[in-house]
């Protein structure tokens, strides 16, 4: 695994990973572009750094893009029931992988659950800047992997979540996403 900061080394990687050098080099552009790596002349290409002044601003922004998805996905009130059925197999699988303590498992569920989310909201560009950030907030979950107090509650968070959005208006449930999104870094938001 190659840590925050650390320098990627395009002849190292490409060995490891048996593939050429150019492939490797096309790669980091794309992840450069993304903001994975960050690759400067006479610095080279470094994994990106997720400080918390960083990780504020990706769960902030997510919060954000998530009360629009939020409220479109339930203006589609027809929609509805699929989407429900759709974030109740997610909060299954995610209970599986936190039984069997695959904390990547469990990241990457609770990222389909919100992916699931943006897509029914029918917003193209919801959908396109939440993949964006989903590669971010993979970092960010597998660099802080739901310290302990919270992994008991992860799924009972989303349980809770699935329930507002089937029940609340979407004024209320933009309140409820950003208490769901922000619990995990105790920010306060002011509104």
């Amino acid at each position: 695994m190659i840590a925050p900061g650390q320098r990627i080394s395009e002849a190292e990687l490409a060995s490891q990973l048996k593939v050429s050098r150019i492939s490797i080099r096309e790669a980091l552009k794309i992840l450069d572009a993304q903001g994975i790596v960050v690759s400067r002349p006479h610095y080279g290409v470094r994994v990106a750094e997720f400080d918390d002044r960083r990780i504020v601003q990706l769960y902030e922004i997510r919060c954000a893009l998530e009360k629009i998805a939020v409220r479109d996905a339930c203006t589609r009130r027809s929609e509805l029931p699929a989407l429900l059925r759709r974030l109740d197999s997610i909060i299954e699988k995610m209970e599986r992988n936190l039984e069997r303590d695959d904390l990547i498992g469990v990241s990457k569920a609770d990222l389909e659950f919100h992916h699931a989310i943006c897509l029914a909201s029918a917003n193209e560009l919801v959908i396109t800047l939440w993949d964006a950030l989903s590669r971010h907030m993979l970092i960010v979950f597998e660099q802080e992997l739901l310290g302990d107090a919270e992994r008991p509650h992860i799924v009972d968070h989303h349980r809770a979540l699935r329930r507002a959005i089937e029940k609340l208006p979407p004024r209320k449930l933009g309140q409820e996403i950003e208490k769901h999104i922000m619990r995990l870094r105790g920010i306060s938001r002011p509104s």
